[in-house]
């Protein structure tokens, strides 16, 4: 049986790692980057000041799956925790437990930095996600909505708020 292999990226990984992030955009019927924002994913996964730590996962040398992890905090617990933003797997490689791999990789991830969790979104419609994770024990956060203010919005709030002549917040 052939074993996976799962590390941190590195640059020379670069045409992987888009090429996953491509097929993942496929599969959620999403658009692919752009040519600015591969450049910036290469930047803020492997420059000098990394904002989020990118894993391969390779199958007798060829690169089947990918995730995206990032920090965040609790204040409460005053823990760190660990955010899923994407883990994917070709799909000629599902079904074979390499995502379940790659899972049970992360989770002893965020143990192995003192994270007080582990948290991710899933797409609705995506069901033989969300039972991937629940058979895991995962549990579907109640009484939380998920909010996002997108670039067009977040600027026209700065704009707003320069045109009322407020000061700035942190002035």
């Amino acid at each position: 049986m052939a074993r996976m292999q799962i590390r941190l990226a590195t640059r020379a990984d670069k045409a992987s790692l888009l090429h996953l992030i491509d097929a993942h955009a496929d599969f959620e019927n999403m658009e692919r980057p752009t040519p600015e924002a591969r450049d910036r994913l290469m930047r803020h996964g492997f420059g000098d000041r990394r904002r989020f730590s990118p894993f391969l996962a390779s199958l007798d040398g060829e690169d089947i799956g990918y995730a995206i992890t990032y920090e965040g905090y609790s204040s409460f617990q005053a823990r760190p925790t660990l955010y899923l933003e994407d883990i994917f797997v070709y799909k000629a490689a599902r079904g074979k437990g390499f995502g379940g791999t790659m899972f049970q990789f992360l989770v002893e991830e965020a143990v192995d930095r003192g994270c007080v969790r582990m948290e991710w979104m899933v797409v609705d419609w995506n069901e033989n996600a969300i039972g991937f994770y629940e058979r895991r024990g995962a549990v579907k956060v109640e009484g939380w909505h998920s909010y996002r203010l997108e670039e067009d919005q977040l600027l026209a709030l700065v704009e707003e708020r320069k045109e009322s002549g407020a000061p700035h917040p942190a002035a």
